[in-house]
């Protein structure tokens, strides 16, 4: 058969393979929501279902990575292939995988009925949190832990352990099917119950199996140690695996609106606040701190992935009056996690941030795993101007800053002058300086500096607002500002 794409009637090839149907036939897992299905996203490392399937009509689209399209799409997609290759792929082509094809309609969808969610008051939600921390966290699952971290990834715990009064900070999921599930029914918890606070899930029969399974577990809790959710560390090493297993919504949890930070002790009002990507880099830097001394100077909070949504920035920012530092992992991934997070603070909301970038490949628990608690020091250094790649170093971001702004904003020059001065105003002298030349170097770099047009502009409303500043050329007159 010769196809052209002229002739491709996509409505019928719509119509021939439910989108569903071909997305369940790839091996991914489908949860009923409303009128369509969640499932996790094979296009990007999905810790939580972000990817809507039939949500609109014949439509996937990822809430996590962008990705959307149709049936044609998605097999594009997954399988690499051109539209016509995709075409040949669904309807069974002589010569193409007719693996998409040959099972029957409906007979390949595997989902994950929706369950109605029940009326689970909020404190019911954290009594039933609070009987699976106590399965998580015997002191054989806690020890199992414990002795995991310190001799598998060179996070000693115990320190920190001791210095909240014998707190237990991780726990362990054993490789049973319905371990949790089990327990938790014998202590009086409902099946719906257990569905609803994620802790258990329905497979295609019917039956309830645990949501977590050979992993570790760090509990999320508030300042109050209730806990909130828990967040799941794979063991196995599986490559199907996703390294973490994140909480979905719950009566007592919304991935939004909550950190996870591996303790709450009192930090002094000028403390450091470092931002990591997972629980385990911020469980690493938290034991780091202890075995140093200096828990009440740091602290560490996890986004669980690169998120910044306003509710995420505003209790970073609550929590000292110094900058907080962005210290995600050296890798693409990361470096999109920090433009969100100055997208959301520094422009946004005029907050400034110190970056602390992380060798290739490196996040912040190998570093620390290789360098001792004392490697803490290098993760919370001042900010340096030129960085060789083989450390973390931490940057005044003013070149990021310029660029996320040119990508926004109608006026560079006037709006470039508005942010950065708003911004360099929070910062100490030197940090101050570097944002300043840094950014002035961006506007020169894009074409947005000419004849110093922006940098005089920028001396201008620093001076206004009473503000030191760094030396400038001589200005004749006062310069405009859009």
């Amino acid at each position: 058969m010769n196809l052209e794409r002229r002739t491709v009637d996509v409505d019928a090839i719509r119509a021939r393979h439910p989108l569903p149907d071909v997305v369940a036939a790839a091996g991914i897992e489908l949860h009923q929501r409303g009128h369509g299905y969640m499932a996790c996203c094979p296009f990007h490392e999905d810790k939580t279902p972000s990817l809507s399937v039939g949500g609109v009509p014949d439509r996937f689209h990822c809430f996590g990575c962008g990705a959307s399209g149709d049936v044609i799409d998605f097999v594009q997609r997954t399988r690499g292939l051109d539209f016509l290759g995709a075409v040949a792929e669904l309807d069974g082509t002589p010569g193409h995988d007719r693996s998409l094809s040959v099972i029957e309609p409906r007979a390949r969808l595997r989902v994950v009925p929706a369950t109605p969610d029940p009326d689970i008051a909020f404190a019911r939600a954290l009594e039933i949190n609070e009987l699976a921390w106590q399965h998580f966290s015997t002191p054989v699952a806690a020890g199992f832990a414990s002795h995991y971290l310190k001799n598998q990834r060179g996070i000693d715990v115990e320190p920190l352990s001791r210095e909240l009064f014998g707190t237990v900070l991780v726990g362990h999921a054993t490789h049973g099917w319905s371990t949790l599930t089990d327990q938790l029914r014998s202590g009086g918890v409902e099946d719906e119950e257990l569905v609803a606070m994620d802790l258990a899930m329905r497979t295609r029969g019917g039956q309830l199996v645990d949501t977590y399974r050979n992993r570790l577990i760090f509990p999320i809790t508030n300042e109050r140690g209730e806990i909130h959710g828990f967040i799941g560390r794979d063991l196995s090493g599986h490559p199907a695996a996703p390294k973490y297993r994140n909480p979905t919504h719950t009566p007592v949890f919304d991935k939004s609106q909550l950190l996870y930070r591996p303790a709450h002790p009192g930090l002094a009002t000028n403390g450091e606040v470092l931002v990591v990507e997972g629980a385990l880099d911020a469980l690493a830097v938290a034991a780091a701190a202890a075995a140093t001394g200096t828990t009440h100077r740091v602290a560490a909070c996890a986004t669980n992935g690169l998120s910044a949504s306003p509710a995420h920035v505003q209790q970073v920012l609550s929590m000292s009056t110094r900058p907080p530092r962005i210290a995600f992992d050296g890798d693409t991934a990361g470096e999109q996690g920090v433009a969100r997070w100055l997208l959301a603070a520094s422009i946004e909301r005029g907050a400034p941030l110190f970056v602390t970038r992380m060798p290739s490949g490196v996040d912040p628990a190998d570093w620390l795993a290789s360098h001792g608690p004392n490697g803490l020091r290098d993760l919370l250094a001042g900010p340096v101007q030129d960085q060789d790649g083989e450390v973390p170093g931490t940057a005044v971001p003013g070149r990021e800053v310029i660029r996320l702004l040119l990508d926004r904003v109608d006026d560079p020059i006037r709006d470039a002058v508005e942010i950065v001065a708003g911004l360099a105003s929070q910062l100490p002298a030197a940090e101050r300086a570097q944002l300043l030349r840094d950014s002035a170097a961006e506007m020169t770099r894009h074409g947005w500096n000419p004849h110093d047009v922006y940098s005089k502009a920028l001396h201008y409303a620093m001076r206004e607002q009473g503000s030191p500043t760094v030396p400038m050329p001589p200005v004749a007159s006062t310069p405009s500002l859009i």
